[in-house]
């Protein structure tokens, strides 16, 4: 990333995106607010103008994240009026994203919060979906549809993590990780 003169913000964005490279290439561990200011091309005093320090920074990249992934379930959610099949695509978008974006997800599971809920809008859209499949009799209404939409993001979370850490078929699971998922979710709803 080239040194340029920033203005209004484009510094603080600068340094997410600069931080999400370093994540991409050095992975969590070996991650420093040095060198992001380094590879910004900014004085290594310039990111505390924007973040508190070195999980303030790494927060934004995980808000970055949840974003993108609430974006990719509001499209499906969207493109998907049948309430079974959008329960499976959104396990899908789920394993996809964290498949496509491996830093940016471990990202957003391993950073700890700031001031504000990280990640609930992304969750509120699973969570109505499995509120509207319960209410057209599509899903059981027991449990309680926040049981069963933590029940779903945890064994997406499970399949995703699986898939990233060893090739799944090491488990004997011979099917792409997405159609795991589909799989999965279906065998849990019963759907």
């Amino acid at each position: 990333m080239a040194r340029t003169a920033y203005h209004h913000g484009a510094l603080r964005q600068a340094l997410i995106d600069g931080a999400r490279e370093i994540l991409a290439e050095q992975g969590y561990e070996r991650f420093s607010l040095n060198e992001v200011a380094r590879r910004v091309g900014v004085s290594t005093a310039a990111p505390y103008r924007h973040f508190a320090g070195k999980e303030e920074l790494l927060t934004a990249v995980a808000e970055q994240g949840y974003e993108l992934l609430r974006q990719d379930f509001e499209r499906v959610a969207t493109a998907t009026p049948e309430i079974r099949a959008r329960l499976l695509r959104l396990g899908g978008a789920y394993v996809r994203f964290g498949l496509e974006h491996p830093d940016l997800f471990a990202t957003m599971f391993r950073s700890r919060p700031g001031s504000g809920p990280i990640g609930l809008e992304t969750f509120e859209i699973l969570l109505n979906a499995v509120v509207r499949a319960q209410q057209s009799g599509v899903l059981s209404s027991r449990p309680s549809p926040e049981l069963m939409a933590r029940s779903i993001w945890s064994a997406l979370h499970g399949i995703t993590v699986l898939s990233l850490r060893q090739p799944h078929e090491r488990f004997g699971f011979n099917v792409p990780p997405e159609d795991l998922a589909a799989e999965t979710l279906s065998a849990l709803l019963g759907l």
